[in-house]
C-alpha cells in the first residue's frame, strides 16, 4: 500500500452499507451502495462495491482500498511495521532528480503520485497490476497515504487523456532534451481486445498470430531517456505513417533536430518527410539496393588505406555527394575488418554444419534446397535418390566479398565520418527501450480492452520506461564492473528496511556495502538515512 496497511475496524453505519455471505465458508462481505436508479422498466436498481470482509473471530471488518476512497479516510498506521523501503526512497528520488516529478505535477495534480506508483511497480514487478496491492502491503512509499489495487489503476489509466498527456510530452520533451540528436524506431504491441479500432493485423515484430497496434517512440541520444512516443493502427507501416508522427512529435516540442533512424525506413515518401521535419537525418542503407550494390562495387576495393581508416577506430570509410530523391547528401561505405573476420568466421562454421546435414541425409532434399543451395551445388543422382554435393567456392567467395561492409546516408554534412558512426550506432538507444518494455517489463502484450484505458496505460508503461532508462544510466558503472544485473540491484534496494511505530521510523540494520555502492551512484548514501526522519510526513 503505502504507509499502512489494513487494520481491523467496526463495520460503518449508514445508509447503503450491508453485508453478504459467499463461498463454502460462510465468509461475509461487507458492501456499500454507490448508485440508485431505475432500469428501462421504471423498475428502482441499484450498484454496489465491496468495502471490506467481516474478520469471524471479532465480528469487524477488514477494510479495502475502495473503504479509504469512498468514506475519503487516510489509513491509519499498524502500531508496529516493518516496510521495504530502499526501492521506493530511490523510484521518487529519481523522478525528482530528473525533473519527471515536476512535469508530472503540472498536469496531473493530485494523481502524479499513483503514476509515478503504478510506474514504480511494473518496474520493479511488471505490467500486469493484478498484484500491486499485495506489492503496497509490505512497500513504504514516502509522502503517500493512498492504496491502489487491480480495479483502482484501472480507472487511473481511464482518467489519463490524450489532452493531458501531450501536455506533459510538451513539458517532458523541454527538460529531458540535451542536444540535437533524436533516435527514433518503432514497435508493435500484441493485444487480446476485439473493440478497440486501432487495434489490428499488420507486421508483428514479436511473430505472434496477433493483432496490435504500433509504438513510434523517440529517445535523447546523449542520455538514451524516452522522450515521446505516439501511438497508431496495427495495419500501418512505418514508412506510411512516419509523416504524421513527425507532426505529432513537432507538435510536442521535438523541432530543429538531427533524427537518426534505421534502413528500415528506406522509400521516397520516408526520405522527403525526414528532409521536410528534421534539420538533419541520418539512415542506413540496406545492401541490397541498387546504390548499395553500385557504391559496394565502385568503393569497395582498395578501401583499406591509410587515409580512408577513422582517426580513433580500425574503421574505414569513403564517402561521396549524392542526391536521394532529390535530397543530397553523403553516401558513406564503412569497412570494418574485424567484424568481416568474424562473420566470415561464422559464415565457415553454418557451412561446416549444413555440410554435416547433408552427409546425413539419404534422399535429395527437395524441400529444403534453399536452406542448402546459397552454399553448395547439389545434383542429383540419375536414378532420382541419391544425391552428390560440393561447396560453390565462387558463390561463398561473394558472399565473403562484402562482409563487413555497410553503408549510410546523412544530410548532415557538417560532422565527420566518426561523429556519423556514432550517432548511428547510438540508435541502437530506441531498440533497447523497446526490449525493456517487451522483456524486463513485460510489455509486449497488453492487457486492455477499450481506447481511454489503453492509452493511460501505455503512458503509464512510457514513465515507467523513463524511470528504468534513467537508473540503468547511472548504474552502468556499478551492473558493469559488478558483472550483475538490475533484478540483482533492486533486490538489494528492497532488503533496506524500516520499521515504523509511533509515527516515527527507523532502520532495521545498517547498510551493506553492496547497498551503499549502489546509493553511491546516486548521490544518495547519506541522504536516504536523513530521508526516515521525513518519510512519514
Amino acid at each position: 500500500m503505502s504507509i499502512s496497511k489494513y487494520s481491523l475496524i467496526d463495520v460503518p453505519s449508514g445508509d447503503g452499507v450491508h453485508t453478504k455471505t459467499a463461498g463454502a465458508k460462510g465468509e461475509k462481505y461487507v458492501y456499500k451502495y454507490t448508485h440508485y436508479f431505475r432500469n428501462a422498466e421504471g423498475k428502482p436498481r441499484n450498484r454496489a462495491i465491496l468495502i471490506g470482509k467481516i474478520d469471524a473471530e471479532t465480528g469487524k471488518m477488514e477494510p479495502n482500498s475502495n473503504y479509504y476512497e469512498i468514506f475519503k479516510i487516510t489509513p491509519g498506521m499498524l502500531d508496529a511495521a516493518v516496510w521495504d523501503y530502499g526501492y521506493s526512497y530511490l523510484v521518487l528520488k529519481c523522478c525528482n532528480d530528473m525533473g519527471l516529478t515536476a512535469c508530472l505535477n503540472k498536469v496531473f495534480g493530485s494523481q502524479t503520485m499513483d503514476i509515478i506508483i503504478s510506474a514504480a511497480y511494473i518496474v520493479r514487478e511488471g505490467s500486469s497490476m493484478d498484484a500491486i496491492d499485495d506489492w503496497l502491503e509490505r512497500t513504504l512509499v514516502p509522502g503517500c497515504s493512498k492504496s491502489l489495487n487491480s480495479q483502482s489503476t484501472s480507472r487511473l489509466f481511464e482518467s489519463i487523456s490524450l489532452s493531458k498527456t501531450h501536455e506533459f510530452f510538451k513539458k517532458w520533451v523541454a527538460v529531458g532534451r540535451t542536444g540535437e540528436n533524436i533516435c527514433y524506431d518503432v514497435t508493435s504491441i500484441s493485444s487480446y481486445s476485439r473493440t478497440m479500432t486501432d487495434v489490428e493485423y499488420g507486421y508483428n515484430r514479436d511473430g505472434e498470430d496477433l493483432p496490435q497496434f504500433n509504438i513510434g517512440m523517440f529517445c535523447d541520444e546523449s542520455s538514451k531517456l524516452p522522450l515521446y512516443f505516439n501511438r497508431y493502427n496495427g495495419s500501418l507501416t512505418d514508412k506510411t505513417n512516419l509523416s504524421y508522427v513527425l507532426e505529432n512529435a513537432g507538435a510536442v516540442g521535438l523541432k530543429d533536430i538531427k533524427f537518426v533512424v534505421d534502413g528500415g525506413f528506406i522509400s521516397e515518401e520516408c526520405i522527403r518527410n525526414l528532409s521536410t521535419h528534421s534539420k538533419a537525418f541520418t539512415i542506413g542503407i540496406p545492401a541490397y539496393l541498387d546504390i548499395a550494390v553500385e557504391m559496394l562495387k565502385s568503393h569497395s576495393q582498395g578501401i583499406e588505406k591509410y587515409a580512408n581508416k577513422l582517426s580513433d577506430k580500425d574503421i574505414y570509410c569513403v564517402d561521396k555527394h549524392f542526391e536521394y530523391y532529390g535530397t543530397s547528401g553523403r553516401l558513406m561505405l564503412f569497412y570494418d575488418p574485424m567484424n568481416h573476420a568474424q562473420l566470415c568466421n561464422e559464415m565457415s562454421e553454418r557451412i561446416r554444419s549444413l555440410s554435416a546435414e547433408l552427409s546425413g541425409l539419404k534422399r535429395y532434399p527437395a524441400s529444403r534446397l534453399k536452406r542448402y543451395t546459397q552454399y553448395f551445388r547439389i545434383t542429383k543422382h540419375a536414378d532420382g535418390n541419391g544425391f552428390d554435393f560440393a561447396v560453390d567456392v565462387d558463390k561463398v567467395d561473394l558472399l565473403r566479398q562484402y562482409k563487413g561492409f555497410f553503408l549510410i546516408f546523412s544530410t548532415d554534412n557538417e560532422i565527420s565520418h566518426e561523429d556519423v558512426l556514432y550517432h548511428y550506432r547510438a540508435k541502437d538507444a530506441a531498440e533497447k527501450l523497446f526490449d525493456q518494455l517487451k522483456i524486463d517489463m513485460q510489455g509486449a502484450r497488453i492487457r486492455t480492452h477499450n481506447e481511454q484505458t489503453t492509452n493511460g496505460k501505455a503512458f503509464v508503461l512510457f514513465i515507467a520506461l523513463v524511470i528504468r532508462t534513467y537508473i540503468m544510466g547511472k548504474l552502468k558503472k556499478h551492473l558493469d564492473e559488478k558483472s550483475t544485473s538490475l533484478k540483482k540491484v533492486f533486490n538489494q534496494l528492497t532488503n533496506i528496511t524500516v520499521i515504523t511505530t509511533g509515527g516515527k521510523a527507523r532502520f532495521t540494520k545498517a547498510l551493506t556495502k553492496e547497498q551503499k555502492s549502489i546509493l553511491s551512484a546516486f548521490n544518495a548514501t547519506d541522504d536516504i538515512l536523513k530521508s526516515v526522519e521525513t518519510c512519514l510526513r
